[in-house]
């Protein structure tokens, strides 16, 4: 974290991440409560919430799962404290319920601001899905889409106010760019009173009032008071919010609406094409800011929507346009103007542009000589696990236990985490996966079909707390058979190591009491449950065989320390490193075994002397390798 994030000094311009700035929004709006799930492109933000939480007065916690976070943050609300919560896009399903009813029921008299990153282009997620969808069709809530970190500090500061004056949460819309890109923001005033937490009941103050106008309970009146009033009110604060610019003279050729980080990338495009272009860029893209987009359409002939993911404003324009200015052309998504799918850069903002308006592109010689420097270096690399990893042990000794039980025939389900390497080759634990708890939730289906084929589902452990328990308990009401291996690391690895509920330690760093995996999987009742060390490969691979033999649902937790983050443990300790292994050419007879098989990084085929050796610098020092070699060639370094 930026120790620029916690700068009393108003006027001061420091460099800080999308992040961050997020975060030192939240510290200026008077946010005393944060809560999320770990999922990037957002982690940093309840990361450097709770790194500031202590200092500043606010509780920051990271949650089981996104609906528990959306919940506390909401509670927190109801005391009149200002809460913000945060989640990647994925999470959004999970919040979805909780939203929809205080959407329609109201928050509490704190502002509620829920942050969350969507990832275009799915860089770190399994989809791109764009969460818009569900914030303005579905929550029907005010959406903020900021472009850059200032902004990023600004809306998030502004949302409070937002909401509080709405009584709405109010959505905040990053996406990977805005996320993880570092810029100059200024720094604003910090708050110098905090407030006193009291419990207000506005959820029964609003059933009074729907008895009242109708005499009794009607559902669809706070539906229609949603619509009638709210939106209404939400309208005027878009209308006046500052973040809708409009740059227009009324002699441009077409006219260009961008939100997000689009709008740079139009900016630069404009810039470098020397176009005369009216530009009208959404801060708030919902509702829409119905005033100066009338005055942008009926000023233009043709308009081109530049956003990310899905074509949420082009659908709201197209549909606003017919009655302001029926005659207008809107090119973006749904004609296939702008690209339809995936992540914008200047670049192709740049083409479609220069398309509409016959101009050549200019060349652009920096990128190829970029791609020049660096093809020498090009070279083909799996994707895998880092060295030292328990989750290949755990994988390797189940390809062993399938072979001694099924002949090495069963049904893999993976699920979201780091463990999703172990599905490429050359470890192919899986060959199917979802989302979280997937795997669990999917191998009763899978399971209950009749396949003659044993039925394992692959599961991290903070994903476990996350969406595995229902399943594992769906499994037990309904007789299923299947394995469930939970792979525990002890850490959300995938995210940057932030704890869980078996960690021990809570976002803050305070102690707590960990939830034993084994002890929810007995209380869901399986009655063969199993704690294995996945660095024991031997012992592993018997006690996952002896968990197919099972008549019913079975559990094997393999059980060891994240590799990377028990390095990092071990240098913040002062400790040296786990001394690494290498390997006797004299021994090594060239049987591929630990690189066709295995597959730890660290060990590399060399075609001169048709051996294996270690890359000393990337062993772990786990050992694994000396149980996976026939010859037994790995040695430890003395």
């Amino acid at each position: 974290m930026s120790e620029e994030v916690s700068l009393d000094a108003p006027g001061k311009k420091v460099l800080l991440m999308g992040n961050e700035a997020v975060a030192r929004g939240a510290l200026e709006g008077n946010c005393q409560f944060a809560a999320a799930y770990p999922g990037t492109p957002s982690s940093e933000i309840l990361e450097t919430m709770a790194l500031l939480a202590k200092d500043f007065e606010i509780y920051a916690q990271w949650s089981t799962n996104e609906m528990v976070a959306f919940w506390s943050g909401a509670g927190a609300t109801y005391c009149g404290i200002r809460a913000l919560v945060a989640g990647k896009h994925h999470g959004v399903a999970w919040m979805s319920d909780p939203l929809i009813h205080i959407s329609h029921w109201q928050i509490g008299k704190g502002g509620l601001v829920v942050v969350i990153g969507d990832d275009p282009q799915g860089h770190s997620s399994a989809n791109e899905y764009d969460s818009r969808n569900l914030a303005s069709r579905v929550f029907e809530i005010p959406i903020l889409e900021p472009a850059d970190p200032q902004e990023s500090k600004e809306f998030t500061k502004m949302g409070f106010d937002f909401s509080e004056k709405l009584k709405l949460p109010i959505y905040v819309r990053l996406t990977t760019r805005v996320c993880h890109a570092s810029g100059d923001v200024l720094l604003g005033e910090l708050p110098q009173e905090k407030r006193v937490p009291q419990y207000y009941p506005t959820f029964y103050e609003v059933g009074m009032e729907m008895l009242q106008a109708r005499g009794w309970v009607d559902m669809a009146y706070l539906h229609e008071r949603l619509h009638a009033k709210k939106f209404k009110e939400a309208a005027e604060v878009s209308n006046s919010f500052t973040g809708n610019t409009l740059q227009m003279d009324g002699d441009e050729e077409i006219g260009i609406v961008a939100t997000g980080v689009s709008r740079h990338y139009v900016e630069e495009a404009i810039d470098k094409l020397g176009a005369n272009v009216a530009f009208l860029q959404l801060g708030m893209t919902f509702p829409l800011p119905t005033e100066i987009v009338s005055k942008f359409l009926k000023s233009i002939n043709r308009v081109i929507v530049f956003e990310e993911t899905d074509p949420v404003i082009e659908l709201e324009l197209r549909s606003y346009a017919k009655d302001v200015a029926p005659g207008v052309e809107i090119l973006g998504k749904i004609n296939a103007f702008t690209p339809i799918a995936g992540e914008l850069n200047s670049l192709k903002v740049m083409s479609v542009i220069s398309k509409a308006l016959g101009k050549p592109i200019p060349s652009i010689p920096e990128r190829k000589e970029l791609r020049e420097m660096i093809k020498p270096y090009e070279g083909i690399r799996r994707i895998t696990l880092c060295a030292g990893c328990p989750h290949r042990a755990s994988a390797y000794a189940t390809k062993l236990a399938t072979r001694e039980f099924s002949g090495g025939a069963y049904i893999g389900i993976g699920d979201i985490g780091c463990y999703g390497l172990m599905g490429p080759p050359p470890l192919m634990a899986y060959t199917l996966t979802n989302c979280m708890g997937g795997s669990v939730g999917m191998a009763n289906g899978i399971s209950k079909t009749g396949v003659d084929q044993p039925v394992i589902a692959f599961i991290g452990d903070s994903t476990f707390y996350h969406a595995a328990i229902p399943s594992l308990i769906n499994a037990t009401f309904n007789n299923a058979k299947f394995t469930t291996i939970v792979l525990e690391n002890q850490v959300t690895g995938l995210t940057g190591f932030q704890p869980h509920p078996g960690s021990g330690y809570t976002a803050m760093g305070d102690k707590t009491k960990p939830v034993k995996i084994e002890d929810i999987a007995k209380a869901c009742g399986m009655e063969f449950v199993e704690v294995v060390d996945p660095y024991n490969i031997k012992k592993t691979r018997e006690v996952i065989k002896r968990a197919l033999e099972q008549p019913k649902a079975s559990v094997v937790i393999c059980r060891r320390l994240c590799a990377t983050e028990a390095l990092r443990r071990r240098r913040s300790e002062g400790l040296p490193p786990p001394k690494p292994f290498f390997i006797d050419p004299d021994l090594c007879n060239g049987c591929k075994i630990c690189i066709n098989e295995f597959g730890c990084p660290a060990i590399i085929w060399d075609d001169k002397s048709n051996k294996a050796y270690i890359d000393e610098t990337l062993c772990r020092g786990c050992g694994t390798c000396t149980q996976v070699c026939p010859e037994k060639a790995p040695k430890v370094r003395k």
